[in-house]
């Protein structure tokens, strides 16, 4: 058997699903899918351009509020810091004379221990923590060529981009939480002195000293300043969380272009494949068209044949007079170019000269 035999035989053998054509070449001056390219490539410009429309404004007021921020914030901090070290001052000798007028040490003792408790599970809830914009500021805007990590990447981003945008939400009030805070503050010690100006005989000392220890507590620099130790570390915070959420914001905006562009493709090869099985016969007889129209197959349209044509020497074959013919007719095949169009037909005509090798073969 000879090697092209064995290849038609194999090309035969895998041929599973009826397809006995593997995809000719293109024209490299014919591209329909150029079209598709460029409008998914706009749908993904607009896309973004969408969604820069709605962050961009946000983003705007955000940098004007954060110049004013800026200000505000010196301006609370410094008219509060000589109130809050008033305050200090007095509530710690409310704390002492509270202490004195209890009298039994171990009560105290067992009611400071309850308020370190109590301040630690308070730690824990986060408050007076400090600045809340955490984590890397860095965000990958190259298009992965998997869809999956894309739209898990464009969600985590715009979580994070969320997340800072609070946090800087929050701190720009900031300025008025402070005079807010300082004020509850007074008031709490206000309260206490209140308390111990009323009948003694009805003044609950242990409640009086709680309400001082808490008032104390608030007055400290992580309740009161919020974690900032100073006015530049609350700056330094404000600035890095608007710049978190800007370039998430630029992160998100990049991705969500590049998911426009890869769902207008998988959507124009959905359209396609659908054509493909709706109108099958019309995409053949077009595909004939484009293989076998002109002159690939002009050759073949020789004789009456009834289409297959180049295949009149069968009947030589069958009369097997002498072997020098059937060299003639291999050297004919040889010297034969140009390949039949109908790719079954020429399997078929491989196994028909394979069958009639070995006739010939017996018949010597």
């Amino acid at each position: 058997m000879s090697p092209e035999n064995d290849a038609g035989h194999d090309d035969e053998r895998h041929d599973h699903d009826g397809c006995g054509c593997h995809e000719p070449p293109e024209n490299p001056d014919c591209d329909p899918d150029l079209i598709d390219k460029l409008k998914c490539e706009a749908e993904g410009i607009a896309a973004q351009a969408k969604y820069n429309e709605q962050t961009q404004p946000v983003l705007a007021q955000a940098s004007d509020d954060y110049a004013k921020a800026r200000g505000d914030y010196r301006t609370a901090r410094a008219a509060a810091t000589v109130q809050v070290q008033d305050l200090r001052h007095e509530v710690r000798q409310l704390v002492e004379r509270i202490r004195c007028q209890i009298k039994q040490e171990e009560v105290v003792e067992c009611l400071d221990r309850a308020f370190r408790h109590i301040c630690h599970r308070l730690k824990k809830c986060g408050y007076g923590s400090g600045c809340c914009s955490t984590g890397s500021c860095e965000f990958d805007k190259t298009c992965p060529d998997d869809y999956d990590e894309l739209v898990s990447r464009i969600a985590e981003y715009e979580a994070r981009r969320d997340r800072e945008k609070d946090c800087f939400n929050t701190l720009v009030g900031e300025p008025t939480a402070l005079t807010q805070r300082v004020a509850d503050a007074k008031a709490e010690v206000d309260a206490v002195n209140a308390d111990l100006a009323g009948d003694p005989a009805t003044v609950d000392l242990k409640k009086v000293y709680a309400k001082a220890l808490v008032a104390q507590f608030h007055l400290g620099s992580k309740w009161i300043w919020n974690g900032f130790d100073d006015t530049q570390a609350y700056l330094d915070c404000l600035c890095r969380a608007l710049t978190c959420w800007t370039k998430a914001s630029d992160a998100v905006s990049v991705l969500t272009g590049c998911k426009a562009v890869k769902d207008c493709h998988k959507r124009s090869r959905q359209e396609y494949c659908e054509a493909l099985r709706t109108k099958t016969v019309e995409e053949i007889l077009l595909e004939y068209e484009r293989l076998c129209g002109s002159e690939r197959c002009a050759d073949d349209g020789d004789g009456d044949d009834g289409g297959h044509g180049g295949h009149g020497d069968h009947d030589d074959h069958d009369d097997h007079d002498d072997h020098d013919d059937h060299d003639d007719h291999d050297d004919d095949h040889d010297d034969d170019d140009d390949p039949p169009c109908d790719c079954d037909h020429g399997h078929d005509h491989r196994r028909s000269h394979h069958e009639h090798s070995h006739h010939h073969e017996r018949a010597s």
